[in-house]
């Protein structure tokens, strides 16, 4: 029997929770690329899920929101539920608290691996 994917919502959500991570070197506008490229290397990012929204590419085709990464960092024309902002050696990652449980996990493990790799 197939996995039941978690459902995750669609609409927005108040970005209540606040994780701040420290980097070796001051990021400040990069932070964001540097946040989600190291989040795509992570297990959780890739999990499937289902979320009635998706996004457009510029040609009109509908991309998916089927993943965790996808829900949490957006596609182009959805703009997802996290905001990444540099400050200093810090990176302060902003995203709801009311996240099922898995996109909590998702974020400290992002968070792990960047402050793992000083």
């Amino acid at each position: 029997m197939p996995k039941k994917l978690q459902t995750f919502p669609s609409a927005s959500l108040p970005l209540d929770a606040i994780v701040e991570i420290t980097v070796p070197k001051p990021l400040g506008v990069i932070a964001g690329v540097f946040i989600q490229e190291r989040a795509r290397k992570l297990d959780l990012y890739n999990e499937k899920i289902e979320c009635f929204a998706e996004g457009q590419d510029k040609d009109g085709k509908k991309i998916a929101v089927n993943t965790i990464g996808r829900w949490l960092f957006g596609v182009p024309g959805y703009g997802g539920h996290i905001r990444v902002v540099g400050v200093e050696d810090k990176v302060l990652l902003y995203y709801p608290k009311k996240s099922l449980k898995v996109v909590h996990e998702l974020v400290n493990s992002i968070k792990d691996s960047v402050e793992a790799a000083k």
